[in-house]
């Protein structure tokens, strides 16, 4: 099994493409974004508390931390149903729903895997074995528990602590590969597939650590016209009201990729733009199996892409945002080939 990670700038077409790959016959694309990796409290801020970041209270605490948010996100059914029903009336209500209300996104291999009755999780791996693999990578990093708290440790009944001492960077990543790994090669055994694919955006964000995680793992970066970019994130609860917040979100990404990319191997990263793959998806995707070793499937192709909206900056945006993303964004739209609106 290898593992794919597909990462972007958020509204850049990774979901997309992970829609399109999941045809392929060796590709399993998980259809929802498992997060735990690379989200505040996941696998990655683990890794820091328990190395570089370490002392007693941090390595306590974000442990904790850790098993909360994959409680949050495969949780029990009934849990599940109620962040489900929460979401739907509290968003109608202009109130932020409970954390992790995932869903799985739409249809995937031509197939409906939406379904609002069990975790997404459960499509890889049941809860009992993901808790055991859990449970397993905690007692592989703890080396003892007592009774007792800290001043930060906060009201709770029959308080405990962990004692876990300092890890050594590469130990620690094996041993969190394991568990991760543990998930994945579930998935992978379940459909078949020689490659999973994960396709939360801020992968990108974190790739020296994915590669890390998986030696053997690759990564796809998937970009847009960063104009295109802003137009989408307006209309996310999370993306800025306004180009003036999005902007900064975006340039920092892309910048924070580039420095990234110059630490690996041009060998486990490929980058391809949306434009491409809808323009050209034959030419696109033979890139992406060459990339990751495979056959070229024409399955694929059966992913219809025509809604992409391309180019809908140009009706969604103000001149001044406009000026706005080409003066902060001009940089990468220049590297990358994108047209300014002057045409230069």
């Amino acid at each position: 099994m290898i593992p794919l990670f597909i990462g972007g700038t958020g509204r850049s077409g990774t979901t997309v493409l992970g829609r399109t790959l999941s045809y392929h016959r060796d590709i399993f694309t998980i259809p929802f974004e498992t997060r735990f990796i690379v989200d505040p409290y996941g696998l990655r801020d683990l890794v820091y508390a328990l190395t570089e970041g370490w002392d007693q209270y941090h390595a306590h605490e974000y442990l904790q931390e850790f098993i909360k948010l994959l409680n949050d996100i495969y949780p029990s059914r009934f849990k599940y149903l109620y962040k489900i029903a929460a979401w739907k009336i509290y968003t109608k209500m202009h109130i932020s729903p409970p954390k992790y209300h995932i869903t799985v996104d739409g249809k995937w291999k031509g197939e409906s895997y939406y379904d609002l009755s069990r975790p997404p999780f459960s499509l890889l791996i049941t809860r009992d074995r993901f808790m055991d693999l859990l449970g397993d990578f905690i007692s592989k990093i703890t080396i003892s528990e007592y009774s007792g708290y800290w001043q930060g440790y906060g009201v709770r009944l029959s308080p405990k602590m962990r004692v876990i001492g300092r890890w050594n960077y590469r130990d620690i990543m094996a041993i969190a590969g394991d568990f991760v790994g543990g998930i994945w090669n579930s998935a992978a055994s379940r459909y078949g597939a020689r490659i999973i694919a994960e396709h939360t955006p801020t992968n990108l964000n974190h790739v020296k650590f994915i590669l890390d995680l998986f030696p053997e793992g690759k990564i796809i970066h998937i970009y847009r016209d960063p104009r295109d970019v802003v137009s989408s994130y307006k209309r996310q609860s999370w993306g800025g009201n306004s180009a003036v917040d999005a902007v900064p979100i975006i340039n920092a990404t892309l910048k924070k990729w580039y420095s990234e990319k110059e630490k690996i191997e041009k060998s486990r990263y490929l980058e391809i733009s949306l434009e491409n793959l809808v323009s050209d998806p034959e030419v696109t995707l033979r890139k992406i199996t060459d990339f990751l070793g495979l056959n070229f499937d024409e399955n694929m192709l059966k992913m219809d892409l025509s809604k992409s909206n391309s180019g809908r900056w140009r009706r969604d945006l103000s001149r001044d945002e406009v000026k706005l993303v080409e003066r902060e964004l001009g940089w990468f739209m220049k590297d990358k080939g994108y047209k300014f609106s002057d045409n230069s």
